[in-house]
């Protein structure tokens, strides 16, 4: 619309123009007041027309879209053994294997009849340790079942101490004493071992009966 209104004004300035020429006498000073007069028109309306547009926007940058880092999969936390943490000491307990739970078997000790714990011993000398222990199990011991070493004994010769047969049977709720020889070291020192009941298939029973002695 503002194009068809410049145009508009040339044309009217062109017939502004040929109307003077042809019909008036008008001296030249008047045609050049109508000529200055026209063109001022004309830019004055070419002025409004420029005003008019808006400048065309310039282009932004649009920023690219940042990418999500993917979560990782954390890995789990592992167990780490602290320092210093004891670890299991394996003693080697020469029997024919089992346990009591593998048997209908239990005991306690009930007394140590000879060389209680702590007893001061003769370097060298040959002595017999007896235990009094109390049949706890439903079943009735034979004279098929033995005592026999179990561990510790370090600097003596406990270890190949033979098995020693029960010596008669024993019912549930009765009691036996059960006697090994042993030999003391001949150095002087605190000597300690552990023996266990052993059944007539060959499971050890009930706790450990122990010796400790002190040579001098």
């Amino acid at each position: 619309m503002k194009r068809v209104s410049i145009l508009s004004f040339i044309a009217l300035a062109g017939l502004l123009v040929t109307l003077v020429a042809c019909g008036t006498d008008t001296p030249t000073r008047e045609s050049d007041l109508v000529y200055t007069h026209i063109w001022e028109t004309v830019a004055a309306a070419r002025t409004e027309t420029l005003q008019a547009v808006s400048p065309t926007p310039s282009l932004t940058n649009t920023p690219e879209p940042t990418t999500t880092p993917q979560l990782t999969n954390t890995p789990l936390l592992t167990f780490t053994p602290q320092p210093g943490t004891p670890s299991a000491t394996t003693y080697t307990i020469p029997t024919q294997g089992g346990s009591s739970g593998q048997s209908c078997d239990n005991a306690v000790g009930v007394l140590d009849v000879t060389i209680p714990d702590g007893t001061e011993v003769a370097a060298g000398s040959t002595f017999l340790k007896t235990w009094r222990v109390k049949n706890l199990g439903p079943c009735e011991w034979n004279e098929d079942y033995v005592i026999i070493f179990g561990w510790g004994g370090t600097g003596t010769t406990w270890n190949t101490t033979p098995a020693v047969h029960f010596t008669e049977n024993v019912l549930p709720g009765e009691t036996i004493d059960l006697t090994v020889e042993l030999t003391a070291p001949t150095t002087a020192g605190n000597y300690a071992a552990a023996f266990r009941l052993q059944n007539d298939k060959g499971f050890n029973f009930g706790p450990e009966q122990t010796i400790l002695i002190v040579v001098k």
